[in-house]
């Protein structure tokens, strides 16, 4: 479900687009092919910097024993103080592997069981009847919980599930909220104590934090989210300063300067060799990496298991995985067959941004640099114009007024004597920065594979000379639950529920399902564990809607 529910306002200056300055290296002991690809890094770090519009930016890169550096921006709100390479980053949900790792480490101590209900383990646990919890269940993201409900409800209530354990793969960080619970009963001591304690210090990460706190918020660079969280996030969006969070969820509250992400890359690089000393034995360094679960059938090679991503470059076994905070956006890869990796971060959250394919394209470099072959093309940013962008031309009348799609090569969009530009964000669906449609997604409608609408929030614009059945009449019950819903929680943010025909749809594109009284679901696929539950009714309006176990507000404007 494309809901973003840490956008949220946090300032009104906006921030310009960054100095177009180089990024500082520091790479001692480079040879001449890892100087090469360097480079190539390097320019390609200043791309994503420069589109993304990226306050500040560091990356970690090491290919055996070799370490480089780099970094670009300032560290401060008033863009005067350089980066000095000692900064913290917040890693997000980069700490999954740190809370599987812990699991392990229990585990070889004989504490913890990964087939064990965590019911045996955290009695308090709020779980729903049915098949078990398991440990390994609920690292890998398979036993049907939401994405991101308080792990203990504030009524007391129970959670809920989507679907069975093993059935279908559902990302949750509710699910590690739980495990965190269970490794400090199990512990005694608060998580981040163990992180510190387990991980952050014997692998010689003396400046990693295990929680996100305010009096270390001196040594943070500068954050930064989206000036206009009310509106759809393009790829590059004006930013405003971002509120200071505390964080010590199991589901991302590490944070850690460039040198040790360095230093866990290369753990992680022995663990994908086989080798798991200081932390673990090499017998459970290989259990983890085996039997990951299947993401998606439509993408079999993309796999998750026990806080890590699977994924194939170019025919290699990568271990990934990315985070995103209220306020930074991080991503890593390690090619442990190549003894390389990546570790990238950005002072910017909220905008759906992650360096995934500039830490991806990192690790290519280093190894066909290595081997002596020529240095990849880097991956393009920005979405491309679409192949068929003439199927769309045309004029579209609707209740708001009209509007003229020209599609040569790239879509664009004139209405009122403004010409607005496109973005492809799915199918179908484009945003744009024209002012009179930028609040929702222009989602294009097909009969018989030809366009002959769009949907753009409440409203329908036909296509001149298409043929399409009128949206049916919006029902009082259908119209009174629509409107926007707002969270002062800097992860919730706020979410607009659009009357569209007879049917609710978040933010305008993805419709919702009843599954019971005034409680409703994303209508795909069916299994999907998220719920919206409308509460405290006034002359049949609501003013409260609870997403997903969290309470937002009516404010409509």
């Amino acid at each position: 479900m494309p809901i973003d529910r840490r956008l949220f306002l946090a300032g009104s200056a906006a921030l310009a687009m960054p100095a177009a300055t180089r990024a500082a290296i520091s790479a001692p002991g480079a040879t001449p092919a890892q100087q090469s690809a360097l480079a190539a890094i390097a320019a390609y770090f200043e791309a994503h910097r420069a589109h993304f519009a990226l306050p500040a930016m560091g990356m970690v890169v090491v290919d055996g024993p070799f370490t480089a550096v780099i970094q670009s921006g300032t560290s401060d709100y008033l863009q005067k103080t350089p980066l000095t390479g000692a900064e913290l980053w917040q890693i997000g949900s980069i700490s999954k592997s740190f809370i599987a790792l812990i699991c392990l480490q229990l585990v070889a101590e004989g504490k913890l069981d990964l087939d064990a209900d965590i019911r045996t383990l955290l009695p308090e646990a709020p779980l729903p009847d049915g098949a078990p919890f398991t440990v390994r269940g609920l690292l890998d993201h398979t036993t049907g919980l939401p994405d991101f409900t308080p792990a203990f409800l504030a009524d007391g209530g129970k959670l809920w599930r989507g679907f069975e354990s093993g059935a279908h793969w559902s990302y949750s960080n509710t699910a590690y909220n739980l495990i965190g619970s269970a490794i400090e009963h199990i512990e005694g001591r608060p998580l981040a104590a163990s992180i510190e304690a387990r991980i952050a210090r014997p692998l010689g990460m003396a400046a990693t934090r295990g929680a996100i706190q305010f009096r270390d918020r001196a040594r943070y660079p500068a954050s930064y989210t989206a000036q206009r969280p009310d509106l759809p996030t393009r790829q590059r969006n004006p930013l405003a300063p971002a509120a200071w969070v505390d964080a010590s969820l199991a589901a991302g509250s590490v944070a850690a300067p460039l040198p040790d992400m360095a230093r866990y890359l290369r753990y992680l690089i022995a663990v994908g060799q086989g080798r798991g000393a200081p932390l673990i034995p090499d017998a459970l360094a290989t259990l983890w990496l085996a039997a990951p679960a299947v993401e998606d059938p439509l993408t079999p090679d993309d796999t998750y298991g026990l806080g890590l991503m699977h994924r194939n470059d170019d025919g290699r076994a990568l271990l990934h995985h990315t985070g995103g905070m209220v306020s930074f956006s991080s991503s890593f890869h390690v090619d442990a067959a190549a003894s390389s990796g990546a570790f990238a971060s950005g002072a910017v959250g909220g905008t759906g941004y992650r360096p995934r394919l500039l830490t991806r394209f990192a690790c290519h470099a280093l190894r066909l640099a290595a081997a002596g072959r020529p240095l990849p093309t880097p991956p393009r940013l920005g979405s491309p114009p679409p192949t068929d962008a003439a199927a769309y031309a045309g004029r579209y009348a609707g209740s708001a007024g009209t509007g003229i799609i020209s599609g040569n090569p790239d879509l664009k969009i004139a209405a009122a004597g403004i010409t607005g530009t496109t973005e492809a964000k799915a199918v179908d669906v484009f945003l744009t920065d024209h002012p009179r449609f930028e609040r929702f997604a222009l989602n294009f409608v097909r009969e018989a594979g030809n366009v002959v609408a769009i949907d753009h929030g409440a409203d329908r614009y036909v296509r001149e000379g298409a043929s399409i059945e009128p949206l049916p009449k919006t029902s009082e019950r259908i119209a009174a639950r629509a409107g926007h819903y707002q969270s002062d929680d800097a992860w919730i943010g706020g979410v607009t529920l659009v009357a569209r025909g007879d049917r609710l749809f978040v933010e305008g594109v993805d419709a919702l399902a009843e599954v019971g009284d005034d409680v409703w679901r994303p209508a795909a696929p069916a299994w999907n564990p998220e719920r919206f539950r409308f509460a405290g009714f006034v002359a049949g309006q609501p003013q409260v809607l609870v997403l997903s176990g969290r309470a937002l507000e009516r404010r409509d404007g």
